[in-house]
């Protein structure tokens, strides 16, 4: 009696393990809480709602065994998803490529000279200019976050999602700082820039695609506001994304996507001498 008790508790152990590793196991509940946070986004321009499923093991039919089984799983399974929801563990390559993001944005923020552009288009010194030049150079790093992953740009888009979440981010903490007498007008302010930043988005995309007069037709009339006189300058300011979008193309995924390391050029090169 004693043995055969045995023998059926060992065989209720090895199903317990077969349907851990081949259910919905802890990797997979972590998996499932990382595809939580990315479809969490609020902005419109994050898309995809991926959904974590799990393969349910299959009870005979009038078999206790597989029944209690069965009731053991489930009941491991809302423990781990209680434990990984108390905890917020995310599994380890989300958690590397969100760092990432948040580096390549920084790299714009701190990296870029603004003042450089403002003198040499003579743009205004205002939040929305400083957006327009964040904005450009926020949309190559996403080209090239598009072009990470090897199962149909998966990482790739998580990456350009935790970038454009980090950016909305920056801009309405900094919407918030300016307009702290009237923090009202922040909401329809940042929406106004989330149209205007998706129609940016397609009009660079296009540009990019095509020869340098689609490309300078869209700086155009998103960068420059359709304002601009000196159209040598436009034609500098479309050699200026060639080269930053060819330097990003050329980063490893190493360089680019797990330890960052973007060297803007200057808008106006220093002049050798001769």
């Amino acid at each position: 009696m004693i043995r055969a008790t045995n023998r059926l508790a060992g065989s209720l152990y090895r199903e317990v393990c077969a349907t851990t590793a081949t259910g919905c196991s802890a990797v997979q509940l972590l998996h499932s809480k990382s595809q939580l946070l990315r479809t969490g986004f609020a902005h419109p321009y994050v898309r995809g709602n991926p959904q974590c499923t799990s393969r349910t093991m299959q009870t005979r039919p009038n078999s206790t065994i597989s029944t209690n089984v069965h009731n053991a799983d489930e009941s491991k399974d809302g423990f781990l998803k209680r434990f990984v929801k108390k905890m917020g563990w995310i599994d380890n390559s989300s958690t590397r490529l969100r760092v990432s993001s948040c580096l390549l944005y920084e790299s714009v923020v701190d990296h870029i000279n603004y003042a450089e552009f403002f003198n040499y288009f003579n743009m205004p010194d205002t939040f929305n200019t400083w957006f327009l030049i964040t904005e450009l150079h926020v949309w190559m790093l996403l080209v090239r976050s598009m072009a990470e992953g090897a199962e149909k740009g998966a990482a790739g888009r998580f990456m350009r999602n935790c970038i454009v979440e980090t950016m909305w981010n920056d801009v309405t903490t900094r919407a918030k700082q300016l307009t702290m007498d009237n923090p009202s007008v922040v909401r329809p302010q940042i929406q106004q820039l989330s149209e205007q930043f998706q129609a940016a988005l397609i009009s660079y995309d296009e540009g990019i695609s095509y020869d340098d007069k689609a490309l300078a037709a869209a700086l155009w009339r998103r960068f420059l506001g359709g304002r601009c006189d000196d159209y040598e300058k436009l034609e500098h300011l479309v050699g200026y994304v060639r080269r930053q979008v060819s330097m990003l193309d050329q980063l490893s995924r190493y360089d680019f996507a797990i330890k960052p390391t973007i060297k803007w050029a200057p808008l106006v090169e220093a002049k050798q001498p001769t």
